[in-house]
């Protein structure tokens, strides 16, 4: 495996403590909201001399029915919370080194509401933005 591989795999575990959440460590064409998948999104080489560390950017999508009824948004709420049992970021941090693959991660910010479509389903739902260290 690739230490993108372990990262979004080991993201994924961090997840699966969300009750109810249905987690994928790959981008689904087709969720079942309540889901989230992650995406790699960016990667800085050598931010430090001689291989010394990689700084890697992913991104969390967290979806759910594409309903403008409150239990949906409400459950958003619980999703964007900073801590609690349904709070995507103290659930994604719950192992900041990954099982010992990275160095550190932290979840450094959420999108607010928005509409994804996905094949020709819409879902309502939030992007968590994360940033992961690791030795090069």
């Amino acid at each position: 495996m690739t230490l993108v591989t372990d990262i979004r795999e080991g993201i994924a575990a961090n997840l699966a403590a969300v009750k109810g959440l249905q987690v994928s460590a790959y981008m689904l064409s087709r969720p079942t909201p309540p889901s989230a998948h992650v995406i790699p999104a960016e990667v800085s080489y050598d931010e430090t001399m001689r291989r010394g560390m990689d700084d890697y950017i992913l991104t969390v999508q967290v979806f759910v029915a594409y309903v403008a009824d409150v239990a949906a948004q409400q459950r958003l709420d619980g999703f964007l919370a900073s801590s609690g049992a349904t709070s995507v970021k103290a659930a994604i941090e719950s192992d900041r080194t990954l099982g010992g693959k990275v160095d550190d991660l932290r979840v450094t910010g959420a999108s607010g509401y928005q509409v994804f479509t996905l094949d020709t389903a819409q879902y309502l739902g939030v992007e968590f933005r994360i940033e992961v260290l690791a030795t090069g």
